[in-house]
């Protein structure tokens, strides 16, 4: 179960660069939903959006330039160049969002949970919210995956997601400012297997839409 005070006070503790790094281990296991070229057809654009955010987000962890707006990442995508293309699916922060039907609907979650990853990184000041909403929104993904009506999932996906998010926040108690490729690869490592798991289920999901 997703325990709100006990997630936050591990997201309290972490440091701004820590936290994007835990949000970009979360957004890299929602990221299997990006992997088939058919989500593209609901939301125009999706599957690259996801892996420019992925990118940004690895880059900043690599460079260690947390809250620099404009930064650029491996593809040349930056903060804000993003932030217009999460608000062409999200719609603007201040307006209510109601929410499509169908795959879509699975895929403005992950762009949530982009959008979420690069605030936790680009505010520095708010970096403990904007950690918090990619942890809770990634757990309620999963949940989506283990309750999908049609094939009971085999896995408590929800349940694995939280335990992963708060080993994640444990293993980046020792980083400050940057990680090396090696290190970045072996926390990615971590939960290569819950990221598989994701990607299978959403395939079930996609075979029946």
């Amino acid at each position: 179960m997703f325990d709100d005070d006990v997630v936050r006070s591990r997201v309290d503790q972490a440091a701004p660069f820590q936290r994007g790094l835990v949000a970009t281990l979360c957004l890299n296991r929602a990221s299997a939903l990006a992997r088939d070229e058919r989500v593209d057809r609901a939301v125009e654009g999706f599957r690259r959006l996801v892996e420019d955010t992925v990118a940004f987000c690895r880059a900043l962890a690599l460079g260690g330039v947390a809250g620099a707006e404009g930064t650029d990442s491996a593809d040349g995508a930056d903060a804000e160049a993003l932030g217009t293309r999460f608000r062409a699916v999200l719609g603007p922060d201040d307006l209510p969002y109601d929410e499509p039907e169908g795959l879509a609907a699975w895929l403005v979650d992950v762009v949530s949970i982009a959008d979420y990853a690069v605030r936790t990184w680009n505010e520095p000041e708010e970096s403990g919210s904007r950690c918090f909403d990619v942890l809770v929104s990634c757990y309620s993904l999963a949940g989506m995956l283990e309750d999908e009506p049609e094939a009971p999932s085999p896995e408590a996906l929800a349940e694995l997601e939280v335990a992963r998010q708060l080993a994640d926040l444990q293993a980046v108690t020792g980083f400050s400012g940057r990680v090396t490729p090696d290190e970045l690869e072996a926390l990615l490592a971590e939960s290569a297997a819950l990221r598989t798991s994701y990607g299978r289920r959403f395939e079930d999901v996609l075979g029946r839409d």
